[in-house]
């Protein structure tokens, strides 16, 4: 196994190895995570149960001054301020979420009150939720907090203040209500103390805190940080949400403070909402301590499992590099067997396509020992066919392709040429560079021979040895082509010979055979290298004229072609004297392409024929005459 592929088994090997790693951890990441969620998901429900629970006892607790409201209407006691006064002090032994109980009259003035303190004040409920309105005359209002243990000796908070000091304070509730037939007012001071103790109780400050806030965010009392800023961000963001619904779940941030997982509920009679503050560290400490449980165990599996899969991994590469030497020398020996025993030619070059080793093959079909032809180039076997531009061609495509294929005329030790196929590739090194050129070589030259004769015969006549019909159609397509291309003309000249069947049928077939190859030989005589002359079947000849310049040339050389084969034949013990008659036809003057041309120069042929023969005829525009007797107008 070469080096890079053993290093791309062994990286693959790596690699899947730390998909395995890498699959585990992602796998465990995905518990922890889906753990962490689903413990957020818990501690907002919890959360929301503590909103839910805190907003239904401010709800029954504020639901107490509506129900005093409704029992001082049905009331004897009436106005009567010393009975008043009585009656909240005795409500207030059994209400201890309120500080204070007073009766105000319509311009705000105190009537009776449990601390006789307050008789007498005016009490003003200008920064009252919800406002004062038509609609509003038997709703319960929330006013902001105040400093101090009562009306007499407190005094309302700043709107962004929030809860009173560590000082006493109330929250101030107003109900509107009839009494005696005249329009009052229910003024209850709620003791902030009750409800936190109640929350702490509940919920403890490490775990969390609880916000009363009024619709307009305004903090009636809260059991975390009184200084707490940050929370401003989420009062906000509920302020957005309260249009849409009562209650929610928010998870997010406190600023300067650690992350909380608040729930909010709006109580269900008045402008109060409740949040709920749970610390998310106190939160995710079980799912920390599950994912360090966790952890515990995958750490050490996965340390174990990758100092296993490092030991299988070496030894593995231990096993491969062994593998890969036992299977190097083998192929050694293989190819060192293949090489002595193929009946191929083998020839084996350095980078500088100097020979360095040959098979035996090679020594039986080139006479070349080992000896004489290691390091010596191979184009000492190549015959004078095969030039410095084909040996320049062949050595840059293996250059660029690395492999290079094709017939090559090739010459023995002894000075004989033969046919070889010829197959080189490159062999590059681990570093991409050439080491070495393996050329095949096999011998065709009888197959080569062979396939020279099929295909001569398939374009010659036998008996003549003349191109037949299919290589002159061809020549003279080639021939058309060019003479387009240079704006020349050509000219074909079809001969017929006259008074050859008698020849055939007296003398017989043999003789007639020898007539034919006659004829062809002297056609072959009155031609230049560069016209061809074909058999076109029978007694009929073709010859083809390229470049012709006029008319007058070309029928000189029909009227030589008609008086040489006007002369006798001597062929052994006959003397045979016969003639001819030709048609000439000149491109593109009588036809664009070969078949036009050739059936215009037939029916010239067959015009001088029927005009007593021996003559030659110019397709379809005259005959010419040629000697006295054989005179005929055109």
């Amino acid at each position: 196994m070469p080096l890079r592929r053993l290093f791309i088994v062994n990286f693959a090997g790596l690699l899947v190895g730390a998909l395995v790693l890498a699959g585990i951890g992602s796998v465990t990441t995905y518990l922890i995570l889906r753990l962490k969620r689903a413990a957020v998901t818990e501690a907002l429900e919890v959360s929301a149960i503590h909103a839910r629970a805190f907003e239904d006892h401010m709800t029954r607790s504020l639901g107490t001054v509506e129900h005093l409201a409704g029992l001082l209407s049905a009331s004897p006691v009436g106005l009567a301020s010393g009975r008043l006064d009585d009656f909240f002090r005795q409500t207030l032994r059994h209400a201890p979420m309120l500080r204070s109980l007073s009766l105000l009259d319509e311009k705000g003035s105190i009537l009776a009150s449990s601390n006789p303190d307050n008789v007498g004040l005016t009490f003003s409920d200008n920064d009252f939720l919800p406002p004062l309105s038509a609609s509003a005359i038997l709703s319960l209002r929330i006013g902001r907090p105040w400093a101090g243990r009562d009306v007499g000796e407190g005094m309302p908070l700043e709107p962004l203040a929030g809860q009173a000091g560590d000082g006493p304070g109330f929250i101030p509730v107003l109900f509107p209500m009839e009494l005696d037939g005249r329009r009052a007012v229910l003024l209850a001071a709620l003791n902030p103390d009750f409800f936190i103790t109640y929350f702490i109780q509940r919920l403890e400050p490490r775990d969390g805190f609880v916000e009363v806030l009024r619709y307009d965010q305004t903090v009636l009392l809260t059991t975390g940080d009184r200084a707490r800023q940050e929370s401003q961000q989420i009062r906000d963001r509920i302020r957005e949400l309260l249009p849409e619904t009562e209650a929610g779940r928010l998870e997010q941030p406190l600023e300067g403070s650690a992350a909380t997982l608040v729930a909010f509920r709006a109580t269900r009679h008045s402008p109060i909402l409740v949040v709920t503050h749970l610390y998310r560290d106190r939160a995710l400490a079980s799912w920390r301590s599950e994912s360090r449980r966790l952890l515990g165990l995958v750490i050490p599996a996965l340390v174990g499992l990758t100092l296993l899969s490092v030991a299988l991994y070496r030894r593995q590469q231990r096993l491969t590099l062994l593998r890969a030497e036992m299977q190097g020398r083998e192929r050694e020996r293989l190819a060192a067997t293949v090489f002595d025993t193929v009946s191929e030619a083998v020839m084996v070059s350095g980078p500088d396509h100097r020979i360095m080793a040959v098979n035996p093959a090679f020594t039986r079909i080139t006479g070349y020992l080992a000896e004489e032809v290691v390091g010596r180039d191979p184009v000492l076997l190549y015959s004078e066919d095969c030039g410095a531009c084909a040996l320049l061609e062949q050595r840059q495509t293996l250059a660029s392709r690395g492999h290079w294929e094709g017939e090559v005329r090739n010459r023995r030790k002894d000075g004989a040429l033969f046919v070889v196929w010829q197959s080189i590739n490159v062999v590059r090194g681990e570093d991409g560079l050439v080491t070495h050129h393996v050329c095949g070589l096999t011998d065709i030259t009888a197959y080569r021979t062979e396939a020279d004769r099929v295909a001569w015969q398939a374009q010659h006549d036998l008996l003549t040895g003349l191109p037949n019909r299919t290589l002159l159609t061809d020549r003279l397509c080639q021939a058309i082509r060019q003479a387009r291309r240079n704006r020349t003309r050509l000219a074909i000249i079809f001969v017929d010979l006259d008074k050859f069947k008698p020849v055939n049928d007296t003398l017989g077939h043999a003789v007639g055979d020898q007539l034919l190859q006659a004829v062809a030989e002297r056609l072959l005589g009155c031609l230049r290298d560069s016209d061809s002359v074909a058999r076109q079947g029978g007694d009929e000849f073709v010859v083809l004229i390229p470049g012709v310049e006029d008319v007058g040339s070309v029928l000189q050389v029909a009227e030589k072609i008609r008086l040489c084969l006007c002369q006798p034949f001597q062929l052994s013990a006959h003397t045979i004297s016969i003639g001819s008659s030709s048609g000439v036809a000149i491109f593109p003057d009588h036809g664009g392409d070969e078949s036009q041309l050739l059936h215009c120069a037939d029916n010239a042929m067959y015009r001088a024929k029927a005009a007593g023969g021996d003559r030659v005829a110019l397709c379809a525009s005259c005959v010419m005459p040629i000697g006295t007797p054989a005179s005929l107008p055109s």
